[in-house]
């Protein structure tokens, strides 16, 4: 055999292997590529069991509690206490929230104000400084699950009044 013959065979063995290696890196890849689209759509399966498995009792609390105002709707169109059914309806929503893991939480008077829990929807002037950027009072509750803020408790605040 001459040396172009030799490179030649050379040749056809060194692509034939190349050939071999890709054929074997596309099947790889192939299968790679179907696990991750098995797993992506398991994970979606999961995803979707989850969040179903999670709203579902939230979604029983609010028909029950739209059952019970049903029945309630009655005794509104008799003329029953306004307030009272108003305070019953912040009672229900307060029991669903809490059987959903959310609590409500207020502001104290005179307690230093918390960004971290704590939204200033207005400011009430005072001359005493000690009050300065503290709680004058607590407009609304905030509400907290698992630790983290939902709402921001709704607060007036003290400001020292300045000369003018």
């Amino acid at each position: 055999m001459d040396n172009n013959t030799e490179a030649a065979v050379g040749i056809d063995e060194a692509l034939s292997a190349i050939r071999t290696e890709l054929a074997g890196l596309h099947a790889q890849s192939k299968f790679l590529n179907e696990v991750v689209d098995r797993l992506h759509a398991e994970n979606e399966q999961l995803r979707r069991a989850g969040s179903k498995a999670t709203v579902q009792p939230a979604l029983r609390e609010l028909i029950k509690l739209a059952d019970d105002w049903r029945s309630r709707a009655a005794a509104i169109r008799e003329g029953a206490d306004s307030a009272r059914l108003c305070a019953d309806v912040v009672e229900d929503v307060t029991l669903v929230l809490e059987r959903q893991g959310v609590e409500a939480f207020s502001a104290d008077a005179g307690a230093e104000f918390d960004r971290h829990e704590h939204r200033a929807v207005g400011t009430q002037v005072t001359e005493d400084e000690t009050l300065d950027g503290r709680v004058a009072e607590a407009r609304r509750p905030g509400y907290r699950s698992d630790e983290r803020v939902v709402r921001f408790a709704e607060v007036v605040v003290y400001k020292v009044a300045t000369g003018g």
